[in-house]
């Protein structure tokens, strides 16, 4: 992988050069960049953009805590302007970021095309139809047909709306399914870090990504049942032995180990520390029993108490991966000032896990009447949870760099049947799709079993309680990939998350805006663009054509 990342690196760079607008120095660029990719081949490509891509990803969902705080997975623990969506405020560059992967996937799909490997071509053309669509999923109108084309003279491409957006998304994974199946050349097992060379894998994720999109517009089309039960009946990534869209983390050096993990962050890390679990998230865990909570986050490490006779009582915890944890409870005396000072800051006791309220405003000293602040240190708290020890590791079998899972899909498929857009069994979907969580997390087959059958876990008889439990495993299932989180909370907004917490006067935000480059130089592209949200205006509370 770091082979790989290193000759990427310098094509990346090449790619991204503009060139002048003479003629005689666009041919020099284009032979420049010819040259540079020609000696490339196919399975090489491929690595190249799977890493890269799944990177791009895994950065927005743990990397930064802007869309894990607006989801409420994480609350930051110090400098926590994420805990109330404060980055929307922004002018986010992630489009700009998607756009460097993409002039490297157009090189590639124009050199597999003209070597005649089909199969690539489509692969290819699968991660052009995901980068683009996360670009208009959130900025709303952007450029792409006339995107990518500043060698032939279009340095200031317009906008395209939102609805042409889509559509031609949804034209080139048709054209992309079709090569992927026509192709004929093999793929290699030791480049194709995500499906080991397994080309069944790579068409059902070019078809789960055509539901992903169609269950996003669902709203917008008016022929929605025909174009998802279309979708449906085509070979997705949903079955028990289908593999995930993610890779591994190799965990040699920063380049190729988990975002989390010393090489990264070092250890003891801070920025580990300042990450803490949102209280939504995990009071809604403890209410179902969700083995997962064990996985993912650490005991507490002073937790409170309400029986006198277990003060200063230890005891060890060792988690499912082998992590082991020391707590020591703690008695809420009231005779002692420095709690009693405290017992309005004292949400949870007598818990292991517990959370910070969500929308914390940097108040850290005081989550959940933590008071002992000289021994916490700068961003200490002894009451709150921290992520368990899994997300410090440079590489582990839990740990992939995420694009799609088979659990999402299944609850899309969960979702289409309750509203009548398939004829399959709803509950079968949703039962699939929490089973492939647990089993992505490591849960063994008792524990989900047992979780399946609680009464609370079944689906309501009504159709709005149906959509609400599959809305809320969902969004359980989605944590590490928060990107589709918030899109499913946006589009949805399921769960009714919006006022836990501190978050009752803050607006849920619908957009990114536009970074700072598009009004200063592609002005009349932005402004059309601009033009069809609702309200006209660039903010992260305007409306796209997606959720008008």
């Amino acid at each position: 992988m770091k082979s790989y990342l290193t000759k990427a690196i310098a094509l990346f760079l090449l790619l991204g050069v503009v060139s002048c607008s003479k003629d005689d120095l666009r041919q020099y660029d284009a032979l420049q960049q010819k040259n540079a990719v020609e000696s490339l081949n196919d399975p090489y490509l491929l690595s190249s953009i799977l890493t890269k891509t799944t990177l791009f990803y895994q950065n927005m969902n743990w990397g930064s805590t802007m869309l894990p705080g607006a989801v409420q997975y994480t609350e930051r623990n110090f400098q926590g302007g994420d805990n109330t969506y404060q980055g929307f405020k922004q002018l986010p560059t992630d489009l700009y970021s998607a756009m460097d992967i993409l002039k490297f996937i157009d090189a590639s799909i124009k050199l597999a095309d003209s070597r005649g490997s089909k199969t690539h071509v489509g692969i290819f053309t699968t991660f052009r139809v995901l980068l683009f669509s996360f670009m208009t999923d959130f900025y709303g109108d952007v450029y792409y047909s006339q995107a990518l084309k500043g060698r032939e003279g279009i340095l200031y491409p317009e906008y395209d709306k939102q609805a042409d957006i889509y559509s031609g998304l949804l034209k080139e994974l048709d054209g992309a399914g079709a090569n992927i199946s026509s192709g004929t050349e093999p793929i290699s097992a030791t480049y194709d870090l995500m499906f080991g060379g397994d080309k069944g894998q790579w068409l059902k994720f070019c078809n789960s990504l055509r539901l992903r999109l169609l269950i996003h517009e669902s709203a917008k089309l008016s022929d929605a049942s025909a174009k998802i039960s279309a979708a449906a009946a085509l070979p997705l990534l949903s079955d028990a032995s289908d593999q995930n869209a993610s890779i591994a983390y190799v965990g040699t050096n920063a380049a190729n180990s988990w975002v989390g993990g010393p090489n990264n962050w070092g250890v003891p890390s801070q920025e580990f520390d300042r990450r803490r679990p949102c209280k939504t998230f995990v009071d809604i865990l403890a209410s179902y029993n969700d083995p997962r909570a064990e996985v993912w986050f650490a005991p507490v490490e002073k937790p409170w108490t309400a029986d006198p006779a277990k003060d200063g009582l230890s005891f060890s915890t060792t988690d499912p991966n082998g992590f082991t944890y020391t707590s020591t409870w703690e008695y809420v005396d009231l005779t002692n000032s420095l709690i009693s000072d405290q017992v309005p800051n004292i949400l949870d006791k007598d818990k292991v896990y517990v959370g910070f309220i969500a929308g914390m405003l940097g108040d850290w000293k005081n989550g959940n009447g933590h008071y002992d602040v000289a021994a916490g240190g700068v961003v200490g708290n002894f009451k709150v949870s921290k992520y368990s020890q899994l997300f410090q590791q440079n590489a582990h079998a839990l740990i992939r760099a995420q694009i799609m899972n088979k659990d999402e899909v299944n609850f899309n498929l969960a979702e289409a049947a309750v509203k009548g857009f398939i004829s399959g069994n709803a509950d079968n979907y949703y039962r699939a799709g929490i089973t492939a969580s647990m089993q992505r997390w490591g849960i063994g087959a008792s524990d989900i079993s047992g979780y399946l059958a609680q009464s609370s876990i079944a689906l309501p008889s009504d159709n709005p309680g149906k959509l609400a439990k599959i809305a809320e495993q969902k969004w359980i299932a989605l944590f590490s990939v928060a990107s589709e989180a918030y899109l499913n909370l946006r589009r949805t907004l399921l769960p009714n998350i919006f006022t836990k917490g501190n978050l009752g006067n803050f607006q849920f935000p619908l957009r990114y805006r536009y970074p700072g480059n598009e009004p200063g130089q592609n002005v009349q592209a932005y402004n059309k663009g601009v033009a069809t949200l609702s309200p006209a205006l660039d903010d992260q509370f305007s409306k796209m054509w997606l959720l008008q």
